[in-house]
C-alpha cells in the first residue's frame, strides 16, 4: 500500500477519562519548581489528536468538568480536529489534572494524578447516545484503554457494555491494558483484563505490563494466555520502547525494529502516539508490518516534545519519512 493512500471511509472512536497535565518549566522536583503550562491529556484523547493528524477521522468520547481546565479539553480537542460532539462538560464538577516531573540520576519522568473528582471518576458519564451512535454504524474501529475500566467502577461498567456492543455488531476493537498502579494493584488489573478481552479485536500493552500481568516478554506467550483468559480476537501487539515492537497473530510473530531519536525529551504519550499510528495504517488497509512501522515512527516522534501529543506529527510528515523523503530545512 502506498504511504501517501487515504483512508477509505475509515472513521475511528477512542473513549477515556481526560486529564489535564501540567508540565513543569524546568527539570527536578516539584516543590522547586514554580512556573507549569497547562495541556489537555489523557491516554485516549492522545490517541484521538494522534489520529486526526495522520488525517484518520476521529472521534473523542468523555465527560469532563464545568471548569476552565474542561473548557481547555474542549477547546484542544476542536482545534485538533476531533469530533467532539460526544463529549459532555458536568455542570458544577472539575476536570481531572497531573503533574509531571523529571528528577533522580536518569531524569525519568514520574507523574503525579488528582483525577478522583473528575466526572468520569465519580461515574458521571452518560453513554446513551453514545450506544445509539454506534448501533448506527457511526464508527468501524473503537479504541480504549485499561485506565478508563479502573478509573471509576460506574465508568468501568459502561465502558465494558460499549466493548460488548461493539463486539455484537463486529466493529473492530483495540485495547492498550496501559496499566496505572497508582490506580489499583496489579491483581486487581488482571482481573480487569479477564473480564474485557473476551470483547476485543487486537490487545495491546508494553513490555514491563506485559512481565506485570504475565510475567513474560514473549508475545506468543501472552497471546497464549490471553486466549486462555477468554480472548478471541486478532492478535496481541506488544510496544517494547527502544526494542521496537511485535505481533502475535495466532502464533505468528510480526517483529519491527524502532525508530532511532537523536534526543528524547520525554517519553510520556509515546505508547499513545504509537497506538494512533497502527491504527490509522490497520484502517488504511495497509498490512500489519507496515502499519507498525508507522506506528514506530509516530512514537519516535512523540519522545521528541515535552508535552504528552505537542510531538505527533502531521500525515504530510510520516508520509515523507515512510518513503525516504528529506525535509530540506534551510
Amino acid at each position: 500500500m502506498n504511504a501517501v493512500s487515504k483512508p477509505s471511509n475509515a472513521t475511528v472512536l477512542t473513549f477515556g477519562d481526560p486529564l489535564i497535565v501540567l508540565v513543569p518549566s524546568a527539570r527536578g522536583k516539584l516543590e522547586y519548581v514554580r512556573d507549569f503550562r497547562a495541556y489537555a491529556a489523557g491516554a485516549e484523547l492522545n490517541t484521538a489528536i494522534g489520529l486526526a493528524r495522520l488525517d484518520i477521522p476521529a472521534s473523542y468520547a468523555a465527560a469532563i468538568g464545568d471548569d476552565p481546565f474542561g473548557n481547555l479539553i474542549y477547546r484542544e480537542l476542536r482545534a485538533e480536529g476531533v469530533d467532539s460532539r460526544h463529549v459532555a462538560q458536568v455542570p458544577g464538577m472539575q476536570s481531572g489534572i497531573f503533574f509531571k516531573q523529571w528528577s533522580g540520576l536518569e531524569q525519568d519522568p514520574s507523574v503525579f494524578y488528582y483525577r478522583s473528582q473528575s466526572p468520569m471518576a465519580l461515574g458521571a458519564w452518560g453513554t446513551e447516545s453514545l450506544r445509539d451512535a454506534i448501533s448506527a454504524g457511526t464508527w468501524q474501529w473503537v479504541h480504549t484503554t485499561g485506565i478508563t475500566f479502573m478509573v471509576g467502577q460506574e465508568t468501568g461498567e459502561r465502558s465494558l457494555e460499549l466493548l460488548k456492543l461493539c463486539h455484537s455488531l463486529s466493529v473492530v476493537t483495540s485495547f492498550d491494558v496501559n496499566v496505572r498502579l497508582k490506580l489499583a494493584g496489579i491483581d486487581k488489573w488482571r482481573a480487569m483484563l479477564r473480564r474485557v478481552l473476551p470483547y476485543v479485536t487486537w490487545f495491546m500493552l508494553g513490555d514491563d505490563e506485559a512481565k506485570r500481568l504475565f510475567e513474560t516478554k514473549s508475545v506468543v506467550a501472552i497471546e497464549t494466555i490471553a486466549r486462555e483468559w477468554g480472548f478471541q480476537g486478532s492478535g496481541v501487539v506488544l510496544k517494547q520502547g527502544a526494542d521496537g515492537s511485535c505481533a502475535s497473530v495466532g502464533g505468528v510473530t510480526t517483529v519491527v525494529p524502532p525508530r532511532p531519536v537523536k534526543q528524547i525529551v520525554d517519553t510520556v504519550g509515546a505508547g499513545d502516539g504509537y497506538n494512533a499510528g497502527w491504527i490509522a495504517g490497520m484502517v488504511r488497509g495497509w498490512s500489519l508490518a507496515r502499519s507498525m512501522e508507522l506506528a514506530s515512527l509516530v512514537g519516535a516522534y512523540a519522545i521528541t516534545d515535552a508535552s504528552d501529543y505537542g510531538g505527533y506529527p502531521r500525515w504530510q510528515e510520516v508520509a515523507r519519512d515512510l518513503e525516504g523523503g528529506v525535509d530540506v530545512s534551510r
